[in-house]
């Protein structure tokens, strides 16, 4: 992709322009947009854009799926978007009473858009441990060499100072200034307060809390902050503000965090931990198993991203997760696998490079290119993945498999299932490689069976499909030129129309009468296949209240194809200024799709007119 530019300004035209846009944010794949009036965005033209993969609507928040060339496309789209609406169009949002299932969705985007933007400093991280780990138990790498010291510090760092991403990460998505976050997250890990025993303030004792590595502590103390900080600014005047509100902003959330909200968050982040071990404990390879089966639905909910809080919990205190990840390691796998299969057996080759390149991304731990662009578009695919993830996540569950270091799992994480206490390629490392073969062998295979099951009943669907015939001699009108939006938006369905010549219509088909009217202007018909068809005799001449019309058969009788089914007086009506352009249409479309239409200008009565499967 390249043409950046012509994509945001496409995006944002399409969204109901840059007014309607609250705020963006972007993670792996995807670009981020909470907007003001869903009814303003054009998803219909949001879908023809060729570098959107897929559209999701959760709540208020737009998720437009561009792959893994979305921070450039963030960052174009950012220099486009008129951010000082922002801060207005949230304060209104906010004054509106939410739902609860509302405050449940913010909490939700709270949770991703925090993490999500600091995943690459954990994906660091994790693999370095990996590397690391391999280089001490095959290759000799000495604890004591610079080389290892500083792989180690890089190591160190990405999970020590952890709270100082997150406090960054946290405030900027509150909307407050980030590098207070940053330093909150910086008096928590401070040796002088980590840890500390003994401490108070003003006379408090403050709980002795070990802070770095933790997630939760300083995620409370900047929403925290976020509450003073609006508070300090409404109060404080604008000539001092630069000066007193850090000073008071920090004055106030430091202590209350250190009180009360970190140990807080220490406790909740431990009866997560002690939660997942108490389902894991219970459900065990259960719970695995669940986890594998239901990531892609969490992926295309964009709800995944909020797992990543019970991670760290499992992380911080047991030193490895045995739920989430390895769960998330059948799923992932098993969906890029689906999308493989995908690219083996479809013949559209702009749909099989999709699927195939979608399909090696998944493999490798990055799956929502396959999700949007693939599972979501093949229920073959979609049940393939969920159950080579289902049954992958059981053998996960009970092999007990544990992964090391926060990375999304994938072909790419397979060093981050080895021990780090120098074990080396131990079980729980093959279990992880056998893990990601049943994934990618039952996913494959389903997927691939039940798609060609699939493509043979659309082939079949092509040999008996019904070929319909002109039911009257005339013009033929496509339905986007019919004056009339019912039918030229097809919200009958699709079809055709035919501006008449003659003054009689006869069955297309042989067939059921289904429906008739009192004003003799309409009929319907149905197929011994279940094809439901309706011939509106004119536009409006339900006003003509049967004059003019005259209906030949009776509801439920049975007819042949030829048969006559309704008579009209043309000079009667067209003197009345009613038109008799004719919409012949198939009101059940989504079950039969209407195909190959005439290409003929004009047609005679029993032409071919179109064919429906």
């Amino acid at each position: 992709m390249s043409d950046y530019h012509k994509l945001v300004s496409d995006i944002i035209n399409n969204v109901g322009s840059s007014t309607n846009i609250k705020s963006a944010t972007h993670c792996a794949t995807r670009l981020r947009l909470h907007v003001a009036d869903q009814k303003a965005v054009d998803v219909e033209k949001l879908k023809e854009e060729p570098q959107i993969l897929g559209t999701v609507f959760h709540g208020d928040e737009l998720q437009l799926v561009i792959g893994p060339d979305v921070p450039n496309v963030y960052a174009a789209f950012e220099k486009q978007y008129e951010s000082g609406k922002e801060g207005k169009d949230q304060e209104n949002t906010q004054k509106r009473h939410r739902t609860p299932k509302e405050y449940g969705q913010l909490a939700i985007d709270f949770v991703s858009g925090t993490f999500v933007p600091i995943l690459p400093v954990l994906v660091a991280a994790g693999l370095v441990s990996a590397v690391l780990n391999i280089g001490v138990t095959f290759f000799g790498l000495s604890g004591k060499s610079g080389t290892y010291t500083v792989l180690n510090a890089i190591n160190t760092a990405g999970f020590y100072f952890l709270p100082m991403y997150l406090g960054f990460s946290a405030a900027r998505k509150l909307g407050i200034n980030e590098i207070m976050g940053l330093f909150l997250g910086g008096v928590l890990v401070t040796k002088a307060i980590d840890g500390v025993g003994k401490l108070s303030f003003l006379g408090i004792s403050i709980p002795q809390t070990q802070y770095n590595t933790t997630t939760i502590p300083v995620i409370f103390g900047v929403l925290f902050m976020a509450v003073i900080d609006r508070q300090a600014d409404k109060v404080i005047p604008k000539s001092i503000k630069y000066f007193f509100k850090p000073l008071i902003v920090m004055m106030i959330t430091v202590p209350v965090t250190l009180i009360l909200l970190g140990p807080l968050g220490n406790t909740v982040g431990g009866f997560i931990a002690t939660g997942l071990s108490f389902m894991y404990q219970h459900l065990g390879w259960l719970s695995v198993g669940l986890m594998g089966a239901l990531t892609p639905l969490l992926v295309m909910t964009g709800t995944n991203q909020a797992l990543f809080p019970l991670v760290f919990a499992m992380m911080a205190e047991f030193g490895y997760d045995s739920f989430v990840m390895p769960g998330m390691l059948a799923a992932n796998t098993a969906i890029g696998a689906a999308a493989l299969s995908i690219s083996l057996v479809e013949s559209n080759l702009k749909k099989k490079e999709l699927a195939f390149s979608a399909g090696i991304t998944g493999v490798m731990g990055i799956t929502e290119p396959s999700v949007f662009g693939v599972l979501i578009n093949y229920k073959s695919a979609f049940m393939g993945a969920i159950l080579g993830g289902g049954v992958a996540g059981l053998f996960a569950g009970l092999v007990q498999l544990k992964q090391y270091a926060v990375v999304s799992p994938g072909l790419a994480a397979i060093p981050t299932f080895i021990p780090t206490n120098g074990a080396g390629l131990n079980s729980n490392f093959w279990f992880s490689i056998v893990a990601i073969a049943i994934a990618v062998t039952v996913s494959f295979t389903s997927t691939y069976l039940m798609q060609k099951q699939v493509f043979k009943k659309q082939d079949r669907s092509v040999i008996d499909e019904i070929k319909l015939t002109a039911p009257v001699s005339g013009k033929v009108i496509p339905l986007a030129q019919v004056p009339d939006k019912v039918f030229s938006q097809k919200m009958m369905g699709d079809g055709i129309a035919i501006d008449p010549v003659g003054d009689t219509i006869d069955a297309p088909f042989d067939g059921v009468v289904l429906m008739t009217t009192k004003t003799n202007h309409a009929i319907g018909m149905q197929t011994d296949s279940g094809l439901e068809l309706l011939i509106h005799v004119g536009l409006d001449t339900v006003n003509l209240k049967g004059d003019g019309l005259k209906t030949l058969v009776k509801q439920g009788q049975r007819v042949k194809k030829g048969d006559s089914l309704i008579k009209f007086d043309r000079k009667m009506i067209e003197s009345q200024g009613y038109s008799l352009i004719t919409p012949i249409i198939v009101t059940n479309s989504k079950e039969h799709m209407v195909s190959s239409p005439t290409d003929q200008v004009n047609v005679r009565l029993g032409d071919y007119l179109f064919s429906a499967n």
